[in-house]
């Protein structure tokens, strides 16, 4: 994506109409705070990308603290795609910032306002915050989790304060926010949709992709992945989906930063790698051993065990002394045996997916 700045952003949306590279740069900048810069409503009015890049970087001169997964060079994304001609005049509105760790909800938006007048609705994936991971691993049982709703009151509301027409995307959990919101908009609101992308993000149960809202939607909705994707083969993936290539190995591939572009395109590959297949299928497997009872109880175990650190995001997981890693181990060992069993054969899988 630095790159495709580099080369394209010299180009207006007129020059160069808008595309997929376009779709996950602005998936990014959802992981932007910008709290204090874009209104939470309409009535704060819009601010172009350029004055939110200026105001954001007095108030935050090192850029933003992503975490331990989401790439810092995000901070630098946003500085030079302020700074370029393609994004510059673009205008931000409705930005929303939501983590309620009683509800277990971790969601974010903003929108991005293009000369053409269309819409672009981006969604934050999972952050450093333990409260978004606990929510990721609702999505095996419950549908809608509290974002998914989010996400859908989110995408009529936009809809109904703009006109123009509408796309919308993430990445990872972001992706699969966007696809949610997109399918379970009003009927008004999703005729003016154009494309919601799902940039590695995970699937859907199998009653919300049979569901007929998913289906009248399906050729609007593109997910992309990596071609040895982990994330993107989690649950039940449906529609067409393109596979980009990506310098990073197995789980890294995850990190945007690595797919490789090729002017206004991704490098496609003609299809997933032997090893996202195999993964993907052993995930599944592993799942289908558990009706939504139990897969819902191994989640709060697994978090169970992961609170007892008293931490309270992956930061905190990895900084943590000896002391955070016997507690851990303590919560364990007082298990039952079957909870037990269920903890070391996702630990594996997790080992395997590396």
């Amino acid at each position: 994506m630095m790159d495709y700045i580099a080369w394209r952003g010299d180009l207006s949306f007129a020059a160069s109409p808008f595309n997929d590279v376009d779709n996950l740069l602005f998936s990014m900048l959802a992981f932007v705070d910008f709290s204090g810069i874009v209104s939470a409503d309409v009535l704060g009015g819009p601010v172009k990308l350029g004055e939110c890049s200026r105001a954001f970087f007095e108030k935050h001169p090192d850029g933003c603290q992503f975490g331990v997964l989401i790439p810092a060079v995000t901070n630098e994304l946003f500085r030079q795609a302020a700074a370029c001609r393609r994004y510059r005049d673009v205008y931000v509105s409705c930005y929303r910032d939501e983590l309620d760790e009683t509800a277990g909800k971790q969601f974010a938006a903003v929108t991005f306002l293009l000369p053409d007048n269309s819409l672009f609705l981006a969604f934050r994936g999972t952050d450093d915050t333990l409260v978004g991971w606990h929510e990721d691993f609702q999505l095996s049982f419950l549908c809608p989790t509290p974002s998914q709703q989010a996400a859908a009151s989110y995408v009529d509301e936009i809809g109904g304060l703009y006109r123009g027409d509408i796309r919308l995307g993430g990445h990872s959990k972001g992706g699969n926010l966007a696809i949610y919101g997109a399918v379970r908009a009003k009927e008004s609101v999703r005729r003016r949709i154009v494309r919601a992308y799902s940039n590695d993000g995970p699937g859907f149960t199998e009653e919300m992709i049979r569901s007929p809202e998913y289906g009248a939607m399906e050729e609007k909705l593109l997910t992309l992945l990596p071609q040895s994707s982990i994330v993107g083969m989690l649950l039940e993936q449906s529609g067409p989906y393109d596979v980009v290539r990506s310098t990073h190995m197995r789980l890294l591939q995850h990190d945007p930063f690595s797919w490789q572009i090729l002017g206004p395109e991704f490098v496609r590959m003609p299809a997933l790698s032997p090893e996202a297949v195999e993964g993907g299928e052993r995930i599944r497997k592993w799942l289908a051993k558990m009706d939504a009872e139990d897969r819902r109880v191994f989640t709060e175990v697994f978090f169970h065990v992961l609170e007892a650190s008293d931490a309270r995001t992956l930061t905190d997981l990895t900084e943590g002394n000896l002391k955070t890693i016997a507690a851990m181990i303590r919560t364990v060992h007082e298990l039952p045996a079957e909870a037990k069993q269920q903890m070391v054969g996702f630990l594996k899988l997790l080992a395997e997916g590396k």
